[in-house]
Order: C-alpha cells, then sequence, then structure tokens
C-alpha cells in the first residue's frame, strides 16, 4: 500500500559469479544522455530532483499560486532532504485549501518529513489528516508515533566522531562491534537499506531492551514478504567512544533474522543499524583500511550540495545513477546488500538488452523470503564519477510498489572508501587499490573464516 511503511532490509545472495565479476571506471556522459523533464511533474518522473529544487523561485514568483504545483516542489525538496523548504512550500499548497486527495498528499508528505526530523508528534498530527482525507494510514504507524513523541531521541555524548575496525567476512556486508546499555556487546550490520534499526527476539531479550508500546507492526521485507515485528527503545548504543541514548529498535522473529551462506552454513543477525539512526551521521566506509568512522552531524552540517546525488524514498536513502550511460535512475544505497541488482519489474523502462538468462543464485531478505531470477548481461551502472561494468547482473521483481530502479549493493561499494553524507546529501566514492591481510599497522582484520557468529 503506497502510504504504509515499506522497509528495504538485508538483501543476501549466494553464488559468487553475482558478485566478483564488477570492473571499475570513470564515468563517461556524453551530451544528451540525461532526460531532461521540461516541468516539475515531468523532472519528478525523471528523478531529476535537483532541477526540480531549483524551480522554487520561479513557483514563488508566480502571481497565481497552484497547489499541485506547490505540493509537487514541497515532494522534491523532501525527497531531497531540503526539509525547511519542503515544509514551507508544502504548508503554502494546504493554505490555497485544495481537493480532498491534494490535502491527504500533502499532509502525508508533511508527516514523513517531519519524521524524518525526529519531531514525532507533529508527524502523528500530520498523519491524522492525511487519514481524515481519504489515505490509507496503517494503524500501527500511528501507534508507533504515539509512542515516540516524549521520547529525546538520539542523543549523542562523547566524541563528534568516533573511527572503529569495519569487519568484513562471508556474507559479505560491513559490520562493526557495539556496545548495548552499556552491557553487552555485539556484532552490528551496518544497513543503510534497513529503514529502522532492528535486532533479534533473543538479543532483545538477553540486554534487555525496553518494549515500546503494546502494539505489533507489519514491515513490508525487500523482496515484498510481510513481516511482524514489536518495538522497543534501546537506552544507550555506543559506537567506539560516542554514545548515541534512546535509539528505536525494530525486534523481530529470530527465524526471521537467519540466512544461509557458503556451504550450507547458517548466519545469524543479532543488530541491524538502520537508516532511521545512520542518517544522524556523517558515515565513511574504508574497505581499504577496513575502518569505519560515525560523524554527529549538527544543524549546521545540514545543507544539501548543489550536485547532490543521495535522496530519500519510503525512509530509504536512495542515489541517482546512470545505467549504460542514460539517466536518471534511482537506486536503494543498500550497504546491506552483497549485490547490486536491477528491478525487473522497471525492466521495460531501463535501457538494457531484455534478452534475460537464468541464474542459480539465491537472493535472501529479512522475513525468510528467498528469489531466484534472471540476469542480463554486460551493464554499466554508474554512480557519482565512477562507472561499475557487470558481466551480469541479476534481476529480481521487488514488487508492484518497489518504483526504485535497483539496488547499490557491496560488490560495488567495496571498491571504494565510501562517505555517505546525511548532511549534504552526496554519496562520494574514492576507488581504493586494495592492501594485503596483515600490511596494515595496528588494523584488527577480520578475514571470512573468522566471521563472528
Amino acid at each position: 500500500m503506497r502510504h504504509s511503511v515499506l522497509i528495504a532490509v538485508t538483501a543476501l545472495a549466494a553464488g559468487c559469479a553475482l558478485y566478483s565479476d564488477v570492473s571499475i571506471s570513470p564515468l563517461l556522459l556524453s551530451p544528451g544522455s540525461i532526460e531532461r523533464g521540461s516541468d516539475l511533474p515531468s523532472m519528478l518522473r525523471k528523478s531529476d530532483y535537483v532541477r526540480a529544487v531549483e524551480q522554487a523561485s520561479t513557483i514563488e514568483a508566480r502571481g497565481r499560486q497552484s497547489a499541485n504545483d506547490l505540493l509537487a516542489l514541497g515532494t522534491a525538496e523532501m525527497t531531497a532532504g531540503r526539509f525547511d523548504s519542503a515544509r514551507r512550500h508544502l504548508r503554502a499548497a494546504l493554505d490555497l485549501e485544495p481537493f480532498r486527495t491534494t490535502y491527504a498528499d500533502a499532509a502525508w508528505t508533511l508527516s514523513q518529513l517531519e519524521y524524518m526530523r525526529n519531531n514525532f508528534e507533529t508527524s502523528l498530527e500530520w498523519a491524522h489528516l492525511a487519514a481524515e482525507h481519504g489515505l490509507v494510514v496503517r494503524k500501527w504507524h500511528l501507534d508507533f508515533l504515539d509512542a515516540l513523541k516524549n521520547v529525546d531521541m538520539y542523543h549523542f555524548r562523547g566524541p563528534a566522531a568516533e573511527r572503529v575496525p569495519l569487519r568484513i567476512g562471508r556474507p559479505d556486508v560491513p559490520r562493526v562491534e557495539v556496545t548495548v546499555n552499556k552491557t553487552k556487546n555485539v556484532i552490528a550490520i551496518v544497513d543503510t537499506g534497513a529503514v529502522m534499526s532492528i535486532v533479534s527476539r533473543k538479543f532483545a531479550d538477553s540486554v534487555p531492551i525496553r518494549k515500546l508500546g503494546n502494539f505489533e507492526g507489519q514491515f513490508t521485507g525487500l523482496l515484498g514478504e510481510p513481516i511482524q515485528v514489536e518495538f522497543g527503545i534501546i537506552e544507550s548504543l555506543q559506537i567506539g567512544r560516542m554514545i548515541i541514548e534512546n535509539v528505536p529498535v525494530a525486534i523481530m522473529p529470530d527465524d526471521k533474522m537467519k540466512f544461509i551462506v557458503t556451504g550450507k552454513n547458517e548466519f545469524s543477525i543479532e543488530f541491524l543499524l538502520g537508516a532511521h539512526l545512520l542518517k544522524e551521521t556523517r558515515i565513511e566506509l574504508d574497505f581499504r583500511r577496513n575502518q569505519a568512522t560515525f560523524t554527529h552531524l549538527t544543524a549546521a552540517d545540514r545543507i544539501a550540495a548543489p550536485d547532490q546525488n543521495l535522496f530519500w524514498d519510503h525512509f530509504r536513502p536512495t542515489v541517482r545513477g546512470v545505467i549504460n550511460r542514460k539517466g536518471w535512475f534511482v537506486f536503494v544505497l543498500d550497504t546491506g546488500s552483497e549485490v547490486t541488482f536491477l528491478n525487473s519489474a522497471q525492466a521495460s523502462s531501463l535501457p538494457i538488452q531484455l534478452f534475460t538468462k537464468g541464474h542459480n543464485a539465491t537472493l535472501q531478505g529479512l522475513g525468510g523470503a528467498k528469489k531466484h531470477g534472471d540476469k542480463v548481461e554486460d551493464v554499466e551502472i554508474g554512480v557519482d564519477r565512477w562507472a561499475g561494468t557487470y558481466r551480469t547482473i541479476p534481476m529480481y521483481d521487488a514488487g508492484a510498489a518497489e518504483r526504485t530502479s535497483g539496488i547499490v549493493g557491496e560488490n560495488y561499494l567495496k571498491n571504494f572508501i565510501v562517505t555517505i553524507d546525511f548532511g549534504r546529501m552526496r554519496l562520494d566514492l574514492v576507488p581504493v587499490l586494495r592492501i594485503p591481510m596483515g600490511e596494515i599497522e595496528g588494523q584488527d582484520t577480520v578475514t571470512g573464516n573468522q566471521m563472528p557468529r
């Protein structure tokens, strides 16, 4: 359902051929390779959000304002993380007393905006108004906002930036060690594809994590599967010396957080650091030195770059890129996915050869879902200033509600020093040459067979 909360969680694949055949080169774009919209609606359809937000002065200068134009502008600004401007234009759209559906869309967009700013009471008010004007908003989502409205969320203490060892192993996703409620250390996956931070039921009970409310929510997994969850609050989360107080988490059944990796071994996840927490930071993942740096963002850091390439979609970070040097296309930025893949539901609109072949890899998502799909050959995906050329790339049907063209995962990202800056709304990539294991002084490198269980 379009106005429910969609959760894209960790995607893991088996079959090394699907994540090892990527070559990196500078991205070369020719004039005219990017399709431009002529008006706001077409700019939004073509994911040309930067140009869309640049229309603000033109729309504001008009003698007669249009609620639909203001809604489109505010939606583009919210997507671009330019929340103050979005709030102003969306409220201006409502002041014009638009039709019921326009009012509902503007109110829901405002609810999402305030949710991203951690203003849960205001988000709840706008969600109720959206529901009153005809939108279907899940009751558990309203209960969740109500439970959070008096919580002082994400209170940071300690150093503003902290560098910690980055652990890599099969499955090939980044993870760091954290301390929960000052009592228990756990290896947590850094998962930008998870809308919320998630813990297993067993881990939540062992800490313990304080339960939030007496209701259950239903997430929609990456592969469209429903997942029942409860919610809780971590009182203290420590990354190195950096302490974050009052961190909301979804609590998921243990059997929904298990995967099968190489050799049919079972891998159980206890903790995911999700996007709603990670948006409070600038993250650097250095896959050359196996280090991760987290920097707490202040209000002064939240100024979107003119050339931003990072955006929000259904509370998930997405990155704007090109396929076979044509664009723009939007991908979920998912550090918790081993593979990069394309959404077969969008295949007809992608500049690819539609001749497909089956592959023997299985994509696994939280919730226990498993899917096979087709693959396409010789595809180039470009992000920032770099292109990744795939001899083969898998395709999966992510469901009718999924609007993105696919996922950018670790087989692409691990070739770079990756900086995800939720202040400037930029994904910056610096290519790296790998340093052999053991040659990094003082670095605790975790190899595949040392992967923590």
